[in-house]
């Protein structure tokens, strides 16, 4: 088997589907997942957009907006939103190239969780490619300070790490801490199952705004004074802290490729996870890319995989 620093990276064997309600847009979703070749990396396809540019990369320079969830905007202004549960997903069993066809402007909620998506990953298979996976390796501390205490870290480290604290006023959740290495079989067994939650007088505020259209309890954990209002309660006593660990995955492959790092937070969020990727980019000191021939890569060549500048060009 490869070693961890040499992978070879992956793409679907087949045509995965499935279809679901959009959690902010309320709309009816389909989805289709299709295999790409190396060098490809994770692009949305938007089928209902004509007359502009249809191809989203899932990429750093395209994150737009991330606020209630992750949102990526291509050149000409085409958007994709709530993307972080898929890309927890590929990040989670190392899928690196897939193009995303979906048609219209937000992924499925699903259940709130990426268990439904690991699984049909894992039915369509996962292969192997001719290429090796480049892999960002952080040489130098890199931090963001937020309000409210918010704190990222990105450290030196030997493999993945997630170290993930969260505090709400909510006694239900309050203080939580894990701790996840990212290793083969990991993220589906500790991760994948945790939903998205809120508070019940949030879901009211985001409705004003228009938002949140598509929640309901059949896709995320909601809380109130203390209690969880689910029927069945919790999937494990960590779930609320697991789905940040979770979504912080996802964020994290916005880098277009896998990460060697030790990742310290204190309250993490979508915008907090941008903010972090965004001061690493800036400091092209503090980190080197592992490629094809295991040779340290400038960072100026981060862009775009030349299979997709090609199909986007097509």
């Amino acid at each position: 088997m490869t070693s961890q620093h040499h992978a070879l990276q992956t793409s679907l064997k087949q045509v995965a589907e499935l279809r679901g309600i959009g959690l902010h847009s309320g709309r009816f979703i389909e989805v289709r997942l299709l295999p790409a070749p190396a060098g490809h990396g994770i692009v949305f396809y938007r089928t209902d957009i004509h007359g502009l540019d249809p191809l989203i990369p899932a990429l750093i320079d395209n994150i737009s907006d991330a606020r209630l969830c992750t949102r990526i905007q291509n050149a000409d202004g085409v958007s994709m939103s709530t993307i972080e549960h898929f890309m927890a997903a590929f990040h989670g069993l190392g899928l690196d190239n897939v193009l995303i066809e979906v048609d219209g402007p937000e992924m499925p909620i699903l259940d709130g969780s990426a268990i439904q998506i690991v699984t049909l990953l894992q039915q369509a298979g996962i292969v192997a490619l001719d290429k090796v996976k480049p892999v960002l390796v952080v040489t130098k501390p890199i931090e963001v300070k937020l309000e409210n205490d918010v704190v990222l870290q990105l450290l030196p480290s030997e493999t993945l790490d997630l170290d993930i604290q969260i505090d709400f006023a909510d006694p239900a959740i309050g203080r939580q801490h894990y701790h996840y290495t990212h290793q083969h079989g990991c993220f589906e067994n500790e991760l994948a199952d945790a939903r998205t939650f809120c508070m019940l007088k949030d879901v009211e505020t985001m409705r004003h705004s228009g938002l949140a259209r598509g929640g309901s309890l059949d896709n995320a954990v909601v809380v109130d004074n203390g209690s969880i209002l689910n029927q069945g309660g919790l999937r494990s006593e960590s779930e609320f802290v697991k789905h940040k660990v979770l979504d912080c995955l996802g964020d994290l492959y916005l880098l277009g490729m896998s990460l060697r790092a030790r990742v310290c937070a204190n309250k993490p969020g979508h915008a907090a996870s941008a903010a972090l990727l965004k001061a690493l980019m800036a400091s092209p000191s503090s980190f080197y890319i592992e490629n094809e021939n295991n040779l340290p890569q400038q960072s100026a060549n981060m862009h775009l995989p030349e299979a997709a500048v090609a199909l986007a060009s097509s």
